[in-house]
């Protein structure tokens, strides 16, 4: 575990499980808004929907990959530690949020403006 620092990992998935409860991504960034705009969910039933779906899919995979002997089981420990923990208080935050729709929309739509930038100077920098 020397290599990897595992405060890090446990912050990084502490994030990731608040993102990942709080607005259900993974595919969510897509499954949600395509969820909204087919079904008309109301935002919480989509994200509830699309974590439901997404990690039926990431399990699968995560099962595959195990199997494989392509996981690292002691960064896995660390970043479920931090994604079990954020994902309650992502899930306490939507649910508090759910009652002002609004509210909720505009972070998502913040969120996924924020990692569409992340994305766009990450490749970039990889292409320079």
């Amino acid at each position: 575990m020397d290599k990897y620092n595992a405060r890090k990992l446990t912050v990084f998935g502490s994030l990731v499980g608040l993102a990942s409860g709080f607005f259900g991504i993974g595919g969510g960034f897509l499954v949600v808004p395509s969820l909204i705009a087919t079904t008309n969910m109301l935002m919480i039933e989509a994200i509830g929907s699309s974590l439901f779906s997404v990690g039926t899919f990431g399990l699968t995979t995560a099962i595959n990959y195990s199997f494989s002997g392509l996981v690292n089981w002691l960064v896995v420990l660390a970043l479920l530690g931090g994604g079990f923990i954020g994902g309650i208080f992502g899930t306490l935050a939507a649910k508090s949020l759910s009652k002002q729709r609004q509210t909720l929309n505009y972070i998502f739509s913040a969120v996924v403006i924020m990692v569409a930038i992340y994305m766009m100077i990450v490749n970039a920098e990889a292409f320079s």
